[in-house]
């Protein structure tokens, strides 16, 4: 569920500091459209992990980030959808019922990690997984409504070095 193309993602560095900018491809489902429509929020969240490749041992992973990017929500008095921009603040406005495309833009920018804790001879690599879940959707809730499947979203897994 969720999956139509493939990702990618690229980083750089900026006054000492990596960032990445991603793109994931997602395109919600007709059950999870209903259940935006119903007043059910969604939240992108990010699974970044940076890996020293060459390093086969067990602490091989240099660091987690896993930030709720955006979050998406139905008005129904408006028509319109709502997205925040978690870490970044801001609200953009879709105006009818495909406006949840814009949930769908690249991320930019998103700060990983301090160039200071990276040693410069090793090979990184970054490693985003990424889902779509639905969010205050108790199990009772779910038990009584009409979504029969689970309304969360594994998207696909994206990876890409760190130095180029």
């Amino acid at each position: 569920m969720g999956i139509k193309a493939e990702g990618s993602g690229s980083s750089y560095i900026d006054n000492g500091v990596y960032y990445s900018d991603i793109e994931i491809p997602i395109n919600f489902e007709k059950e999870q459209i209903k259940a935006l429509e119903s007043g059910i929020i969604f939240n992108l969240e990010l699974n970044l992990k940076i890996v020293d490749i060459r390093n086969w041992r067990l602490d091989r992973d240099i660091g987690d980030l896993n930030p709720k990017i955006y979050a998406i929500e139905f008005n129904a008095f408006t028509r319109r959808y709502t997205v925040s921009k978690r870490t970044l603040g801001g609200k953009l406005h879709g105006h009818d019922r495909r406006g949840w495309e814009i949930f769908k833009g690249p991320i930019k920018k998103l700060p990983l990690v301090d160039d200071s804790l990276l040693d410069l001879d090793a090979d990184y690599t970054v490693i985003l997984d990424s889902r779509l879940r639905a969010q205050g959707m108790s199990p009772w809730m779910k038990t009584i409504s009409f979504w029969r499947e689970s309304l969360d979203s594994d998207l696909e897994q994206i990876q890409w070095q760190l130095f180029r």
